[in-house]
């Protein structure tokens, strides 16, 4: 079926956030009409998953590229040929550290915070995944923040946070980065409550992995600050679980979402997955 067809069949996944859509087929580029109806539903519903594709590398990119320009990051396995197209396995090792296997994305995050113009999509493409285990958790930040009583988010609004590639804290296992790379990400900072560039909303900011501290209040003050604030925002009620079928592809927008992989798959089992980042905007 054309990608460019009006046939098109659009399921909610979870009560709050998160929409499939069945008849469409990435091997040919959507069209305009077609794109802006993509785009419309991810922007409404902040996941977005294209079910049954099979696709390559080349079309997955094209396809991906009309919600915006795929970043490339070198630190991360790629496929060969497509620097944008990154690799997320059953395989993956901390070749940078002890070699030990890694879950990349198991930590509550938002991609690339520690940029200074952070990711404002993630494309993740379904090529194997385990019959149990390996979901992908979404906490849908606009709720979370609208649920905090009003003196609170007023508090929140004017507080600011340093988010780091590598922050001063323990957080959980991360992947390692040689050097080099570490030494082109200086710290950044970036609002604790931003606002959505495209729906005007303000969502929650957040990502243990990459925020070293809040600017202007005690280290160990703020540390519990945020953790309050990713447990707030991670409790059932805001959280979408999505269970993975072979040809989904999931795009998630993350100005107003975190998200995080589950590594609970069975020894053996075999999870591939290729991953497009879409670069974005500084976030003020």
């Amino acid at each position: 079926m054309s990608a460019a067809t009006s046939d098109l069949t659009f399921t909610r996944l979870g009560p709050h956030m998160a929409i499939a859509v069945d008849g469409v087929d990435l091997r040919d580029t959507p069209n305009d009409t077609l794109s802006q109806r993509l785009r419309r539903a991810l922007l409404d519903h902040q996941v977005l998953c294209i079910r049954d594709q099979h696709i390559g590398p080349g079309e997955f990119l094209a396809a991906i590229s009309l919600f915006g320009t795929p970043q490339i990051r070198p630190e991360i396995p790629h496929v060969a040929g497509f620097p944008g197209v990154t690799t997320i396995s059953s395989d993956d090792r901390d070749t940078q550290g002890d070699g030990k296997r890694l879950v990349v994305g198991a930590l509550w995050h938002t991609d690339d915070s520690h940029m200074a113009a952070p990711s404002a999509l993630t494309a993740l493409y379904g090529i194997e995944v385990p019959a149990i285990g390996g979901d992908t958790e979404f906490a849908n930040m606009y709720a979370a923040y609208e649920a905090l009583p009003p003196a609170e988010r007023a508090r929140l609004d004017g507080l600011r946070a340093v988010h780091m590639t590598k922050p001063n804290r323990t957080v959980g296992r991360t992947r390692s980065i040689a050097p080099d790379i570490l030494a082109t990400r200086p710290p950044v900072v970036h609002p604790l409550v931003r606002t959505h560039p495209e729906t005007g909303r303000k969502a929650l900011y957040l990502g243990r992995n990459r925020m070293d501290h809040i600017v202007g209040m005690d280290r160990e003050a703020g540390h519990r600050l945020i953790d309050d604030l990713v447990a707030h925002s991670t409790q059932p009620q805001f959280v979408y679980r999505h269970k993975w079928r072979r040809g989904d592809i999931v795009i998630w927008d993350n100005r107003c979402l975190m998200h995080k992989a589950n590594g609970d798959y069975p020894e053996g089992a075999r999870r591939l997955m290729h991953r497009i980042i879409v670069a974005g905007t500084v976030p003020y």
